[in-house]
């Protein structure tokens, strides 16, 4: 299958899933956790459809009652040698019938075309039947209605309700993983995975249940007629069987391919969107709206004809299925009129068989597609399966403890290292063998150039990373032994890019405190320099802020975040160079405020502000993954190194050569 449409930006080639993995598996799974607690509702559905899925055959029957009960249409007897003598004797020919020379012919041509076949007198109340036939066929179908309805409106409320705890459990674990995981995966092709996989897996979940069930009551229905009328009929049918079967499986790999790449290419899309939107300002100042339009298109192009070779290889198999179909049907019609002829069934009787053979094959035709229809619900079901069994890096250890409260002897990291790829050799480690010691009670501000590994570093104390070798201990307790909601209960975090929820301006102070009193709100926003700002606002606290703050400014939206971890009384506060996007006087308001909040407790501040630094009671410089320089801020400014540069540029003052 040519597949150069495929390779375009923003698309990289499709996960390929492991074909060991059973599909029948996976359904099993689906069904028991997702489709068990709905059974009743299911059940229901099936047995409320039952009656409608079999009405093809309830209105045949009507038929076959209407022409040999009412019409009484039968075959006629063999015609016999007219005899002398008799009433109804005519001779027709040539010359006893001329009329200025044209022949007059005793019978018309449609009566001699219709020779066979002879219309009986009907019985008494023929009328009256007929109009009762009519009676029970329009009650039949307004009673098929309501039923189908009633079915629709179950069905809808059932895969509503199985969509939403697919949802429920796939964001729970999506919140669950960590950092790594997020960092692989962006946010819009995760988005696609709960929303669009997820619909799509619930409907063909349910579908695929109905189908099944009212397939197999059609069959069994279908054969008990055929069998009780004519068992050649019911043979024709089954011999068809194996034809669509050997159909369905030469085209069920190459349809489950295409729509695996249909998924992929609709989760890329996702992604790119997203993606775009975050960056609009970007897009807009740079006048690369052209360029992204063209992006786009190519990606739009790309599913459009995916979903046409998927059309194209769906509408070929059934258009050679139903060649097969017409051919069967056709036989059999054949076959019942040569029996009507010859006197072994009724017209009606034909008709109603003609009729339940043909309504037959569509079963029997579903049937056969029952490989291909787990193909494609094998797909979606592997891309759900592969968020919902990604397995946990950060989990809590059987004999894990609570968060030493308080930190009596503070932090030791022993040979820590950490890649974001350890598996690929190729990719360079972020922290290579550090070593190093907080005290309880003490403040350490993390310097060094960027891309150093500086924010590397505070996620692992926050535990928001498994370091890839070594070990961190909290009072000598290894960090994989504290619950995980005990350390952040007790540790705050605020980094470099501020998280804004949509929302009120209190909903994101108290967004880890949500009992929080309006007194501890507004001292938590004055401890970051917000309050007067927020006493500015139209509704103060209760002002609704945009998503991701984007009515607020960069350094409005870092004092949020630093207020939202202040509220929390933190043990240990981690701040990621919260301050950068603030003023001056501003910063070195909060830097004494948070000297005074901050007193005897543990903090790790990652900045580039020597006014920061000067406050803490030790520094250290991370150069390319490696503790280079530790110590006080006298000691490094002797040791003429990185912070002595530093401290020099921002003070313009002779840096000091050791």
């Amino acid at each position: 299958m040519k597949a150069h449409h495929r390779k375009i930006p923003f698309r990289p080639p499709a996960k390929r899933y492991d074909v060991k993995v059973s599909r029948a598996g996976l359904l099993l799974r689906f069904l028991r956790c997702y489709v068990k607690p709905h059974r009743w509702s299911i059940l229901f559905c099936i047995l409320l459809s039952a009656p409608q899925v079999c009405s093809v055959y309830l209105m045949s029957y009507y038929g076959r009652i209407v022409v040999d009960r009412i019409l009484v249409i039968t075959p006629s007897a063999p015609a016999r040698p007219p005899q002398v003598g008799a009433e109804n004797y005519r001779v027709w020919t040539d010359e006893s019938k001329r009329v200025g020379g044209a022949s007059l012919p005793g019978e018309s041509q449609g009566r001699r075309i219709d020779m066979g076949v002879a219309a009986s007198a009907r019985p008494p109340g023929a009328g009256i039947m007929l109009l009762t036939v009519f009676i029970l066929y329009a009650t039949t179908l307004i009673g098929l209605n309501f039923l189908g309805r009633a079915v629709q409106q179950r069905r809808i409320r059932v895969g509503r309700q199985i969509a939403g705890h697919l949802r429920e459990d796939m964001h729970e674990k999506i919140l669950s993983l960590s950092m790594s995981f997020h960092r692989a995966h962006s946010p819009g092709r995760l988005l696609s995975r709960i929303l669009s996989d997820v619909e799509v897996l619930q409907q063909q979940l349910v579908d695929t249940i109905m189908m099944v069930s009212n397939t197999v009551i059609m069959i069994c229905t279908g054969t008990v007629i055929l069998l009780t009328i004519d068992w050649k009929i019911f043979l024709f049918v089954v011999a068809t069987a194996p034809v669509y079967a050997v159909m369905y499986r030469y085209a069920s790999e190459v349809i489950r391919e295409i729509s695996l790449e249909l998924r992929h290419t609709n989760t890329c899309l996702w992604g790119f969107v997203s993606q775009k939107f975050d960056a609009l300002k970007a897009v807009q100042a740079y006048g690369r709206e052209r360029l992204e339009r063209l992006n786009f298109h190519r990606l739009t192009s790309c599913f459009l004809r995916d979903a046409l070779l998927q059309q194209r290889a769906s509408a070929g198999l059934g258009r050679s299925a139903g060649i097969v179909g017409s051919a069967a049907t056709t036989t059999i019609f054949l076959f019942g009129a040569t029996r009507v002829m010859a006197g072994r069934m009724t017209l009606g009787e034909m008709l109603f068989s003609y009729s339940t053979a043909a309504s037959l094959f569509g079963p029997v035709l579903e049937l056969a597609q029952l490989n291909l229809i787990f193909a494609n619900l094998g797909v979606t079901m592997q891309r759900v399966a592969d968020i919902l069994d990604t397995p946990l890096e950060i989990t809590d250890a059987p004999d894990a403890v609570e968060f030493p409260s308080p930190v009596k002897r503070g932090f030791s990291l022993q040979h820590v290292a950490f890649s974001y790829d350890p598996e690929n050799e190729e990719v360079e480690s972020v922290l290579t063998d550090v070593n190093l010691h907080i005290p309880a009670g003490t403040w350490l501000c993390v310097m060094g150039p960027s891309g150093s590994g500086k924010t590397t570093l505070l996620y692992l104390l926050s535990r928001l990373y498994e370091p890839t070798h070594g070990s961190i201990l909290v009072d000598g307790i290894p960090m994989k032994k504290i619950k995980t909601d005990s350390l952040r209960m007790r540790m705050g975090f605020v980094p470099q890019e501020a998280k804004i929820f949509s929302g009120t301006v209190r909903d994101n102070i108290c967004y880890a405190y949500p009992d929080a009193r309006p007194k501890q709100i507004m001292a938590a926003a004055k401890a970051a320099e917000l309050h007067d700002f927020i006493m500015d606002m139209p509704v103060q606290y209760e002002t609704i802020i945009g998503e991701k703050g984007t009515t607020l400014s960069g350094g409005q939206r870092q004092r949020l975040s630093l207020a939202r971890a202040l509220l929390t009384s933190p043990e240990v506060l981690i701040l990621d160079d919260c301050t950068s996007a603030l003023d001056a006087d501003t910063e070195g308001k909060i830097q004494t405020t948070l000297a005074t909040i901050l007193e005897g407790k543990t903090a790790v501040i990652v900045s580039q502000r020597v006014s920061m630094a000067r406050r803490c009671h030790k520094i250290c410089v991370v150069d390319n993954g490696v503790i280079t320089e530790y110590g006080t801020h006298d000691e490094l400014i002797a040791r003429g190194g990185f912070y002595s540069v530093l401290h020099a540029q921002q003070t313009e003052l002779p840096p000091v050569i050791s």
